[in-house]
């Protein structure tokens, strides 16, 4: 290293150990809340780095290395940190949770099969039906009747249709599975719980 490289380093490493017992002009101490140390040793670094002369080339070079290192080693951490915990939880990423949802809102009114669902995912059965109990806390085929019960709510309160086309529309083989899963999940039947509502 150059002299003038290696007088730019010690200035450098002068200025923050000066910063670090009494403060500084030229350095200013980042708040705790800014981020993780990384994030602070680049900050300092970038702005000495802005800071030096030409003739200072090499130094300026090192920090700018030390700079891209630091960065891609917080990316690299971050990225781990994510992966992992998604590992750990076992279900299903953000877009995969929210590609299936769509799926299932879209072919409501159709036969919903696992092997599709996991499809759409682009995973096993499986290790689908795993991952999709963890994430929404109910198995896929629980999920789809609640579903199901909801939009034949959603049709009894906006429209005069009847009960048996309503459950075609939902996806239930006919108005007596409509009826039987309804009074299971809500207490009671279909028509009762129209008429209360409507009459409301």
């Amino acid at each position: 290293m150059s002299l003038a490289a290696h007088t730019a380093a010690q200035s450098f490493a002068n200025v923050i150990a000066m910063d670090a017992f009494r403060g500084s002009a030229h350095v200013r101490r980042p708040a705790p809340a800014d981020g993780h140390v990384a994030e602070i040793v680049t900050r300092l670094l970038e702005r000495v780095g802005s800071n030096l002369s030409t003739e200072q080339a090499a130094a300026k070079d090192t920090i700018a290395q030390a700079v891209a290192l630091i960065r891609a080693e917080r990316e690299e951490d971050a990225a781990t940190h994510r992966l992992s915990t998604e590992v750990a939880r076992g279900g299903l990423a953000p877009w995969q949770a929210r590609r299936v949802i769509a799926f299932i809102g879209d072919q409501i009114a159709a036969s919903i099969q696992i092997e599709e669902l996991a499809k759409v995912a682009k995973l096993s059965k499986s290790y689908f039906s795993r991952a999709f109990r963890s994430t929404f806390g109910q198995s896929p085929h629980a999920y789809i009747i609640g579903q199901r019960i909801l939009r034949a709510k959603e049709l009894m309160l906006t429209t005069g249709a009847p009960l048996a086309e309503i459950a075609l529309d939902c996806g239930f083989a006919d108005q007596a599975h409509l009826s039987r899963l309804f009074r299971q999940m809500v207490g009671s039947s279909p028509s009762a719980w129209r008429r209360g509502r409507v009459a409301n």
